[in-house]
């Protein structure tokens, strides 16, 4: 009978001991959730800050370079500076991400919105057909 004892209270702090590790480890999931809520938030902010910072503010800045947007491709004067042997991310800060890429071994089609379209050899720019 004792042995019997013995093993129901063996159960008994098993069952206080697994509850307790139960307990801490949901803890710890809802505060690994709440951690990378906080950090998309923190992601979002420090994206918009450097949007900001990124835009023009009237006449203080004067420059002859094309703006970075992501919709640069609509501006004619973006199409207009980019130059045979760009990379594909200097071609990416002038016109923005493409609507469609191809590839073909080393050939890279970009395809914009507006039917305006950057070829790619070996990565780098090798030529571009501005919107009609």
């Amino acid at each position: 009978m004792s042995n019997h004892h013995f093993n129901v209270s063996t159960l008994r702090r098993f069952g206080v001991i697994g509850l307790a590790m139960l307990t801490l480890a949901t803890t710890s999931l809802a505060n690994d959730s709440d951690r990378i809520t906080q950090l998309e938030s923190e992601v979002q902010q420090l994206k918009q800050r450097l949007n900001n910072l990124e835009k023009p503010n009237g006449a203080a800045i004067t420059s002859s370079k094309p703006l970075a947007s992501t919709d640069g491709w609509k501006n004619l004067a973006n199409w207009r500076s980019v130059k045979k042997g760009m990379s594909q991310d200097e071609v990416r800060s002038v016109l923005g991400e493409p609507a469609t890429v191809r590839a073909s071994g080393p050939i890279i089609e970009w395809i914009y919105s507006n039917r305006g379209n950057v070829t790619f050899y070996q990565e780098r720019l090798d030529g571009w057909m501005e919107p009609r």
